[in-house]
């Protein structure tokens, strides 16, 4: 059955948030000395922030864990939402 449509509501208002506030998500990414890509950790610790704030709605919400459907549109819609979550890290971290 996947997310209802309130879920993706949920997942969708998670991700806009951290697209509007990104110092809250990539000052960690910057203060970490890391040696790899910088795009690439901030874009992992981005869907981890996302992964744990919806996580945690959800099971507060559900009482229970996502199903595999659930899970399977949960990393779709966190793809499709890639482009624009690279863009925003870009951005901030002042990279081209």
């Amino acid at each position: 059955m996947g997310l209802d449509m309130i879920e993706e509501k949920n997942l969708d208002d998670i991700i806009t948030y951290t697209l509007d506030y990104p110092k809250m998500v990539l000052s960690e990414a910057k203060s970490l000395s890391i040696t790899s890509n910088l795009e690439d950790f901030a874009y992992g610790i981005y869907v981890g922030y996302i992964c744990g704030v919806f996580f945690d709605g959800f099971l507060k919400r559900n009482k229970r864990y996502l199903d595999l459907e659930e899970s399977s549109e949960f990393h779709s819609i966190v793809l499709k939402r890639t482009p624009e979550i690279r863009l925003k890290i870009k951005t901030h971290l002042h990279l081209k």
